[in-house]
């Protein structure tokens, strides 16, 4: 396991093995938690939202609101709306 040193400004400095172990590049960002023990969890977001979404196929197919609607009821089983 790896210390590391919190300086006067809050930040932290992730040691270069680490950082190209975890393939973590300048302006990766991380999700920061703690656990039930109190322990912080940091974990590499390393995939942007529209990144995932880049090779999905192309919108075939457009809705209506009041077709959105009904087929939102008819999934709720409120076929009546």
């Amino acid at each position: 396991m790896t210390s590391v040193t919190l300086s006067s400004k809050g930040q932290l400095t992730i040691p270069r093995q680490l950082r190209e172990s975890l393939g973590l590049t300048p302006g990766t960002r991380l999700m920061v938690s703690v656990d039930q023990d109190g322990r912080l969890i940091l974990v590499p977001s390393l995939y942007e939202p529209e990144e995932l979404f880049r090779h999905r196929p192309a919108v075939q197919r457009t809705m209506t609101l009041e077709e959105m609607d009904r087929a939102i009821a008819a999934a709720a089983g409120r076929e009546d709306a």
